[in-house]
């Protein structure tokens, strides 16, 4: 049997790495390529949201666990130190010291009694335990949010990446998928730390803007139906103006589609009960996001204060997947971490 991970008993990597890569390169290409780009992205988080909510029925649940992994992780990063996937979830339990409601709750944007609740709801759970300002996580906990199919998803969207920015000479030749998969398996906590200083973010944002996660991801399916027949469009040179990142929402938004979507297909999509569909799709309704057909089928709507909000986070956004990206080539390509 494993005991608790203990910082001073793994071992120790050299943390150092030349970046040279840079953010606004790898943002620059993502515009240029921003159908192809938004398409894999929509498609990994619909899928990554939707496992989440399986798992738990409850995404401000989820978002404080993993939050909770993240800060053993970074812990790890700081000692200069990292785990493979096998290591990390071969241990038995894993202790987070100093743990603090309140940090917490202003880093999620979460009321403090909110997060007092779903963290007394996991213990309750049996997936973890709090003693005094820490917090142990058992084997059922680590195991809850090992991110099985995930990586392999991730690993798709990075290989994606990789193959759309293989053109550009200061990149050099793409990275295989399976390279990219072994990478992450290898220095889990490294790749996964980096890939929730993103992902805890971009929820937190959605959830800002949207009032929960469960109407982003309502919204989400509308979206991605949107974007679809809007790649169509592009594809029969029906687009007559170019989409930039600025003005890509709005091309999503205004793109003439025949059908929507309706409750059933979002709920089974997204494994949200259909009376909490149809609840987040009237709020979005009344916000003028989305609009309802005669057919109750729902599509996005232009204008509105909620879709000035989208719009603006979603620019924020891809600066975020533009960040993550250029660290985790910098990792693969340019750092001592090598297969």
């Amino acid at each position: 049997m494993n005991e608790p991970i203990d910082i001073k008993t793994k071992k120790i990597v050299s943390p150092k790495y030349e970046s040279k890569f840079e953010k606004s390169l790898v943002l620059e290409n993502l515009e240029q390529n921003i159908l192809s780009h938004w398409d894999t992205w929509g498609k990994f988080q619909q899928a990554w949201t939707s496992r989440a909510y399986r798992a738990f029925r409850d995404l401000d649940k989820y978002v404080v666990l993993i939050y909770l992994i993240k800060n053993n992780w970074q812990t790890l990063s700081d000692k200069f130190q990292v785990l493979s996937m096998d290591e990390f979830y071969d241990s038995e339990s894993i202790i987070i010291d100093k743990i603090n409601l309140i940090q917490i709750s202003n880093d999620l944007s979460i009321p403090k009694e909110t997060i007092r609740r779903k963290v007394n709801e996991l213990q309750s759970s049996d997936i973890l335990k709090r003693e005094g300002k820490s917090i142990i996580f058992n084997k059922k906990g680590i195991d809850t949010q090992k991110p099985n199919d995930m990586i392999e998803l991730l690993s798709i969207f990075i290989d994606k990446k990789s193959k759309m920015l293989q053109g550009q000479a200061w990149f050099g030749s793409p990275l295989s998928k399976d390279y990219i998969k072994s990478f992450i398996k290898k220095y889990f906590t490294l790749v996964w730390l980096r890939f929730f200083r993103m992902q805890i973010p971009f929820l937190t944002r959605h959830r800002n803007v949207f009032g929960d996660l469960e109407t982003w991801i309502v919204w989400g399916n509308i979206g991605l139906s949107h974007q679809y027949h809007l790649a169509k469009a592009a594809e029969k040179n029906l687009v007559t103006s170019e989409i930039t990142l600025k003005s890509y929402y709005s091309n999503v938004a205004d793109v003439k589609i025949n059908r929507g979507v309706n409750a059933s297909s979002i709920a089974d999509i997204s494994s949200i009960p259909r009376a909490t569909v149809i609840r987040k799709l009237n709020w979005l309704v009344s916000q003028k996001a989305i609009k309802k057909n005669k057919s109750l089928e729902y599509q996005m709507k232009k204008g509105g204060k909620l879709n000035n909000q989208i719009s603006q986070n979603f620019l924020l956004n891809q600066h975020s997947v533009a960040e993550f990206l250029t660290d985790i080539f910098d990792l693969m390509k340019n750092s001592e971490f090598k297969l």
